[in-house]
This record gives structure tokens, C-alpha cells and sequence, in this order.
């Protein structure tokens, strides 16, 4: 098999792990009564040191970045407003929504990266970027509203929650550049999750005696950390690094549409055709920045 195909499989297969994990803590939510920041403390703690693990097997130098006091504070900062707010907003909206609305949601971030860019650099949007910002916009009005002014589809407080996760998503993403630069990926994210679920323990540690526990809630809370998100995520970079970040994003749409469809599959979640046609058009804002991206490539080489 090729590097591209090779890469290709690896963020499609990242990507439909993705959407399936917001479908599993989602049924782990619902079958456990685990509230959604415990969920997150523990995801964030058992996926920190899987990636720490992975990154010094690896050959990483770890505890590099600890040895500088302005990186550390950076790490810190990252961990609390990238990592720990990211996490726990997703699965907020989870909470008060479902997996399918929470990633459409979060799927917003490009958009928010992109407007946010050319606001600050006070550059005119390209043409696929306007389309990107109307389309995912349009998008978002339809999947909260089904299409009418005087009432919400979904919650206020999922509204709310999805919303600031697309923004933290788009932090996330954004934020730890340099720092990756200098330590690595593995390293940083790790750190980054692991900082983040300590940082939650002192407030939700304490809870946990009246949660419903099975066999099935535990393969589940595997699949969560170590397939939905350790895997995944080491997929995703490889795939990211055969072919690109432009085609790994335009691959990536299939997270949100593996959401939606797992939901109305495996959980019974009603989609109406609002809801499907506001996640193609989110999913057609991400694929529509892509290309411009790749076209921006292009005309610089």
C-alpha cells in the first residue's frame, strides 16, 4: 500500500473513532449517571499518561519543557484553557444535547480560526473562506433552530457549551505552536491532558461512589480513553504526516457525520432532516477552507 492510501486510511479510520467516542460518552453518561466533568477528569488523567507513556517509549525527552520556567507557565496555560476547557465543554454539550450536536459544534473551530486571522491581520476573506464562514453559519442556524427564529432545537445551556467549545477548540488547535515546535507533540498533549485532569481532581475526585458500574460501562470507558482517544489521535498524526494537514482536514469531515450516524444507530437519536442538512453544511465550511488552504499552497510553491 502507498504513503497516500496509507495515510488516507489512517485519518479516515482516526476520524470515525473520533465521532464514536463522543457516542460512548455519551452512552457511558447515560448508562452510569457519571456526570460529564468527572468523565472528563478521568479521560483527561488515564489519556495523559497513555500519551506520556507512548511519547517516552517513543524517545521523547518528556520532562524537557519542566526544565524551562516560561514553557512550563505556557504548558500550564495551555493545560487549563486548551486542554481542560476543550474536554469538558464537549462533554457538557453531550450532556445537555447529544454526541452528534456537541461535534457538529465543536466542528465549527476552523471557521473560528479562519475568521479570527484574517480579523487580525485586517485582511479581506477569500471567496471559499466567505463561503466557509455563510455556509457554517447557516449551518449552526439550522441545527440549533430547524430553521425558525422563535425557537431553540436544542437547550440554551448545549447552545451555550457547544459554542465555547468550537472557540476552545479553535485555542486548542491554535495556542501550543511553538511549544510543539521545541518538545514535540506527544510530549505537549500529553502533559497538556494530564496537568488538565489534576487540575479538576481537587473540585470532582471525591465523587464517584453511587455511579452504576457493569462490564459493558467498563469496556466502554476503555474504548473511550484508549481507542477514541490515544489511538486515535496517534492515527491521526500519522496519517496528518503522509499526506498533509489539507487533506488530513478535508478526511477529518468524516468525524461529525460518523457522530451523527452512530447516534441515530446505536443510541436512537432522532436527526431530522434540519439537523442533517446544518451538518452538511458545517462539514462543507471545514472542506471549503481546506481547499483554499491547499490552493494558497500551491500558488506560494
Amino acid at each position: 500500500m502507498g504513503s497516500t492510501k496509507k495515510g488516507m486510511l489512517c485519518v479516515l479510520a482516526a476520524a470515525v473513532l473520533w465521532g464514536s467516542s463522543g457516542v460512548c460518552a455519551q452512552y457511558i453518561m447515560e448508562k452510569s449517571h457519571i456526570s460529564s466533568p468527572w468523565l472528563t477528569m478521568t479521560r483527561l488523567l488515564f489519556t495523559g499518561v497513555i500519551l506520556l507513556t507512548l511519547s517516552f517509549v517513543h524517545g521523547d525527552k518528556i520532562f524537557a519543557i519542566l526544565k524551562s520556567r516560561k514553557d512550563t507557565f505556557s504548558l500550564l496555560f495551555f493545560s487549563l484553557f486548551g486542554a481542560l476547557i476543550v474536554q469538558l465543554t464537549f462533554l457538557l454539550t453531550i450532556e445537555k444535547s447529544n454526541a452528534a450536536t456537541a461535534t457538529v459544534l465543536q466542528f465549527l473551530s476552523p471557521t473560528i480560526i479562519v475568521a479570527w486571522f484574517a480579523l487580525v491581520r485586517k485582511a479581506r476573506p477569500t471567496l471559499p473562506v466567505a463561503s466557509a464562514i455563510f455556509t457554517s453559519l447557516l449551518g449552526t442556524f439550522l441545527l440549533v433552530t430547524h430553521g425558525k427564529l422563535t425557537s431553540l432545537s436544542i437547550s440554551p445551556e448545549a447552545l451555550l457549551w457547544g459554542i465555547v467549545s468550537a472557540f476552545s477548540a479553535a485555542f486548542y488547535t491554535t495556542y501550543p505552536a511553538a511549544l510543539i515546535a521545541r518538545y514535540g507533540t506527544l510530549p505537549i498533549v500529553g502533559w497538556s491532558m494530564l496537568l488538565a485532569g489534576l487540575m479538576l481532581t481537587p473540585f470532582f475526585g471525591g465523587q464517584g461512589g453511587d455511579f452504576v458500574v457493569d462490564g459493558r460501562l467498563l469496556m466502554a470507558f476503555f474504548y473511550l480513553v484508549v481507542i477514541g482517544t490515544a489511538l486515535t489521535f496517534s492515527l491521526y498524526l500519522k496519517g496528518a504526516q503522509l499526506i498533509g494537514g489539507s487533506k488530513a482536514s478535508i478526511l477529518s469531515c468524516a468525524e461529525p457525520l460518523s457522530s451523527a450516524l452512530l447516534s441515530v444507530v446505536l443510541l436512537g437519536v432522532a436527526f431530522s432532516l434540519p439537523d442533517w442538512l446544518g451538518t452538511l453544511l458545517i462539514v462543507s465550511s471545514v472542506m471549503l477552507i481546506s481547499l483554499d488552504s491547499r490552493r494558497k499552497a500551491r500558488v506560494a510553491a
